[in-house]
């Protein structure tokens, strides 16, 4: 059975995916969309980068709310082997050009996420997973940005989509490639909130 205080949880993202995965833990919440700017800082790098737009997301939501609803936000983003950070693709050519970056190659998801009450970070972490494409042709690309999969997706792909049969290895959590460490976000939600998942498994 969900076990929650008095206090609710609020999602604070837009992303179909992160909604998906809280709903089918069994935790009931809500959402409210964070509207921040989302662009590195110079010289800052991609764990830094990623904590920082979580923990500004939390923030911007804790200011639009009068209750002590618990928060939690998150951030994802892809960087390459050659340390380029790559966020959602802004076009066909810019989808084009992550994905051949990306192709025969190893690269570093990174999800950072926060949980704040009352305008008070809880925890913030950054989570890593390493991904590793099969080398890709170019007509393949171009068949899978057709698709219109990669255009609101960190790295212009989806794990869970139809890139799934781009990926020769994961090493890492799952989850934290399609955009939550559900994982380790279900033991901070139980630990820091009060928020279990169903446990009750009938016969």
């Amino acid at each position: 059975m969900t076990k929650i205080k008095n206090e609710q949880l609020i999602l604070a993202s837009a992303s179909p995916r992160r909604k998906e995965m809280l709903r089918a833990s069994g935790i009931p919440f809500y959402i409210v969309i964070a509207d921040i700017e989302e662009k590195p800082l110079e010289n800052e790098g991609g764990h830094d980068y990623v904590k920082r737009n979580a923990r500004e997301k939390a923030l911007a939501v804790s200011e639009k709310t009068l209750s002590a609803d618990f928060i939690l936000s998150a951030d994802t983003i892809v960087v390459t082997h050659e340390d380029k950070i790559l966020e959602k693709p802004q076009n066909k050519e810019h989808a084009k050009k992550m994905l051949e970056a990306l192709s025969g190659s190893t690269h570093l998801v990174l999800s950072g996420y926060s949980l704040f009450q009352n305008k008070k970070e809880i925890v913030s972490r950054v989570i890593e997973t390493f991904v590793t494409f099969r080398n890709l042709s170019a007509r393949e690309i171009d068949a899978y940005i057709k698709t219109g999969e990669p255009f609101d997706k960190a790295g212009a792909y989806g794990i869970q989509g139809r890139a799934m049969g781009f990926i020769e290895k994961i090493e890492g959590s799952y989850t934290n490639v399609m955009g939550l460490p559900l994982s380790q976000v279900l033991l901070d939600l139980k630990d820091f909130a009060g928020i279990e998942t169903y446990t009750q498994i009938d016969d």
